[in-house]
């Protein structure tokens, strides 16, 4: 009976993602063959255009030089760092004595209003915008010179508030650059399409945002996606949700990849994969039905390579190609995915793998600094380092968090007593590794989303009593924040 209903299961999503394809074929013929907009007699806005830094990227002054190079009678080039000593400053200094006839400004601030690094960078650079349409890039685009005219020529409709633009690599230095590559324009741009085929333009892809300052003021500036994970997407979707309209441009930008191993760049996908979830759960869920080469290759393995199953493959295999190309290479124009498309089925099966990762758990790099995504998408630093966290410190986060905790139930303070010796016996005398993972008592996460659950993330020796340990760490916490909230003593 089990096997009937997997095979029937796999074959159903496998023949979903050849609908899926087909889908998307028809999206991007249509989005790319519409007429382009007459160009308008009014002289552009002039444009300032925020790049926030951490750290070189792979050929980073290339990259900031080609925003030097914009055929565009005025704009601005606001670069941004929080460490003084970043490795990036040296690339921006020397592009300013080479560009001095370009207004570059490069400031350097440490100032935060949120746990998002990124956002912290790009609410320091805002106080030095000079002009009221302003454009975001991250740090490794590199752009045409007629990019500026064609975001700002798409802001000139007063009904769009924001515009953002697909997005191509321009360098792949390694397998894992590779794969990667493929699936920007092989998957995720067909993704992008269908969406905006089917419901509009709701959310903003990071490599280009184009934004009325009036609209990023009216929204809450900054501030509001401060403590995102998926920065880019909330923009877009608080400027689609205040009534304005998130267009998508023809305008294609190149991402400069740097040399990475296929590990980090499961990593990186991870990362993004779990924004995603956060973002949109329920399309994340639903994208399982992009993954038809890895859904009909265990189909195949699951029918013991029945003659049905490989044909089920094959042309799964067919049509994946067939978009991939059409998208990728005729209409974004990918000459790596031209020359690597035979990559395409391995970077769907390692996708398939980071699918499986991205559903469950919290723990997110970026930059080489942890963090953890709660349901709605908010971060929160990692205590700790590696992993390690003590008792002290996750009660220094419970008495000083401003967010929600459940209400103590008689229970948490019946056991009270045996929670402090639990606590206090472990950090004197166990000093296990700890990692903020997703909790399992959903009661508890449905009352209180944001809060940062702990559990152990460690092999469990004498499992019985750590797992109890575990809930006392979230008991205690809860309750002595409860406690000094309201002012009345922790004991």
């Amino acid at each position: 009976m089990t096997y009937y209903v997997l095979t029937a299961l796999l074959t159903t999503l496998a023949l979903a993602s050849i609908a899926y394809r087909l889908v998307s074929l028809v999206a991007a013929i249509r989005f790319f063959s519409r007429a382009d907009k007459p160009s308008s007699p009014i002289p552009p806005p002039p444009v300032s255009v925020m790049i926030p830094l951490c750290g070189v990227d792979f050929e980073a002054y290339e990259n900031y030089l080609s925003f030097c190079r914009q055929e565009y009678p005025e704009f601005q080039l606001v670069f941004g760092v929080q460490d003084p000593g970043d490795s990036s400053v040296e690339v921006v200094r020397r592009l300013m004595a080479e560009c001095p006839d370009r207004d570059i400004e490069l400031v350097i601030g440490s100032e935060t209003i949120g746990h998002n690094p990124k956002v912290n960078n790009l609410h320091n650079m805002s106080k030095r915008v000079k002009h009221d349409i302003i454009v975001l890039a991250d740090s490794d685009i590199r752009v045409e010179p007629d990019y500026l005219s064609s975001v700002a020529e798409q802001l000139d409709d007063d009904r769009v508030g924001l515009v953002t633009c697909f997005y191509r690599a321009g360098a792949a230095p390694s397998l894992g650059a590779k794969i990667e590559a493929v699936g920007i324009t092989g998957d995720f741009a067909s993704g992008v399409l269908v969406a905006n085929q089917l419901e509009g333009m709701s959310f903003a892809l990071g490599a280009t945002i184009g934004v009325k300052r009036k609209v990023l003021e009216s929204i809450g500036g900054f501030k509001a996606v401060a403590d995102y994970l998926a920065d880019d997407y909330m923009l877009g979707n608080l400027v689609w949700k205040a009534g304005c309209q998130v267009r998508l441009s023809r305008h294609v930008v190149q991402t400069v990849l740097h040399p990475v191993s296929i590990a980090s760049m499961i990593t990186h996908q991870v990362r993004w994969a779990r924004g995603i979830r956060a973002c949109r759960p329920r399309g994340h869920f639903g994208s399982i039905v992009t993954y038809g080469t890895a859904l009909a290759c265990l189909n195949v393995l699951v029918c013991s390579t029945s003659l049905p199953s490989l044909l089920l493959l094959a042309s799964v295999l067919s049509v994946r190609l067939c978009s991939a190309w059409f998208v990728g290479v005729r209409c974004l124009g990918d000459d790596i995915l031209r020359r690597n498309i035979l990559l395409v089925p391995i970077a769907d099966i390692l996708g398939f793998v980071v699918w499986c990762l991205g559903i469950r758990g919290r723990n997110v790099v970026w930059r080489e600094k942890p963090s953890i995504s709660t349901r709605t998408g908010r971060l929160f630093p990692r205590v700790g380092t590696g992993g390690r966290a003590s008792v002290t410190r996750f009660l220094s986060i419970a008495l000083h968090s401003s967010i929600p905790v459940p209400p103590v139930s008689l229970l948490d303070l019946f056991v009270q007593d045996i929670e402090l010796f639990l606590l206090f016996g472990a950090e004197f005398g166990l000093h296990q590794d700890y990692a903020f993972i997703e909790n399992p008592f959903q009661f508890r996460a449905a009352s209180a989303p944001d809060f940062p659950y702990l559990l152990m993330d460690a092999t469990y020796d004498l499992s019985d009593f750590h797992s109890l340990l575990v809930i006392e760490f979230e008991f205690t916490g809860e309750f002595l924040h409860h406690q000094l909230s309201r002012g009345r003593p922790p004991f």
